[in-house]
């Protein structure tokens, strides 16, 4: 699928049903190469700008799941210090201990409420515009901290049907996904891939 199917999808009303979906579990998978993540990042926001024209009123949430973590991280303790100042001053000497932390952080309850949060206060002041969409991106720059897969089977009890999740992916599907085309990653049962099977 490219990026102008993609858009063409998300414009379709029946689409936009967030009681639509696979098993009504509204979380998509938009799969590209890695090598077009400058193009997706533009492109995305141009996506985000076209649905919130009169002729659509939707208000769609872009989150950049690394960013997030950063936010997270700095506002966390640790230490005497922010769990982020802490991470990068130790990493260089300890860089599988960074990583293990940091880790345990991206899955835990508080940095799932942490997002979980800011979707809600998104939906709250959308005011008279819907919010069909909440795009989900930085999966890239995220690995080795924090893997798709995993964020999901954790973060899958607060979608329900207020939104519906499309999660932009830098990889490949062959029975499996590939982060980057190459590292394998677990299988997204409850994930619908948003690829046409001549491309797969």
């Amino acid at each position: 699928m490219t990026i102008d199917e993609l858009y063409e999808k998300l414009q379709d009303p029946d689409f936009q049903d967030t009681a639509t979906g696979q098993l009504f579990f509204p979380a998509y998978m938009y799969l590209y190469d890695v090598e077009r993540e400058a193009e997706i990042e533009r492109r995305l926001q141009g996506i985000k700008e076209g649905l919130h024209r009169p002729s659509h009123y939707l208000d769609a949430l872009i989150l950049d799941i690394f960013e997030e973590l950063v936010y997270f991280l700095k506002d966390s303790s640790y230490a005497g210090m922010t769990k982020w100042a802490f991470c990068t001053s130790v990493e260089e000497e300890h860089p599988e201990e960074v990583e293990k932390s940091v880790g345990q952080d991206a899955y835990s309850e508080a940095f799932l409420e942490h997002i979980n949060a800011k979707i809600q206060r998104h939906i709250d002041a959308a005011g008279t515009n819907a919010v069909a969409y909440v795009f989900m991106k930085g999966f890239g720059r995220a690995y080795p901290y924090l893997r798709v897969s995993r964020f999901m089977s954790h973060f899958e009890g607060f979608i329900k049907d207020r939104f519906k999740l499309i999660l932009f992916y830098p990889g490949t599907y062959n029975q499996n996904y590939h982060l980057f085309g190459t590292l394998e990653d677990e299988h997204l049962y409850r994930a619908i891939k948003l690829i046409n099977p001549a491309t797969a």
